[in-house]
């Protein structure tokens, strides 16, 4: 059984605001933010992967700091502490749950 997805959705300026922002930084349309936090050097640092419409990677080189912050502050209570993916089309801040493979899980094909 997984967990259930908490998710929270920015306001239609918000998500605007966010969408001309992800675009201007990435150069390109960006579908997917996925922020993950990871433990370096004594505390917690945000990693930020972008997904194109293509559903490849988008380099985001020098501008993952800007891109957590940015859904950090549009988010505030987010449950940072926990991987997060960003939709930029619907606005919607969703906890990242990987479910396990039914293989792992004991089911039967």
């Amino acid at each position: 059984m997984s967990a259930p997805q908490q998710h929270l959705t920015a306001g239609k300026r918000t998500r605007t605001r966010l969408r001309e922002q992800i675009h201007e930084i990435a150069r390109r349309k960006v579908i997917e933010i996925r922020i993950t936090p990871a433990l370096y050097g004594g505390g917690t640092v945000w990693c930020a992967i972008a997904i194109g419409a293509d559903r490849r990677e988008v380099p985001l080189p020098g501008h993952t700091r800007r891109v957590v912050a940015l859904l950090r502050e549009a988010f505030p209570l987010a449950a940072w502490d926990k991987p997060q993916d960003y939709t930029v089309a619907t606005g919607v801040l969703r906890e990242h749950h990987v479910q396990l493979p039914a293989s792992l899980r004991g089911d039967r094909a």
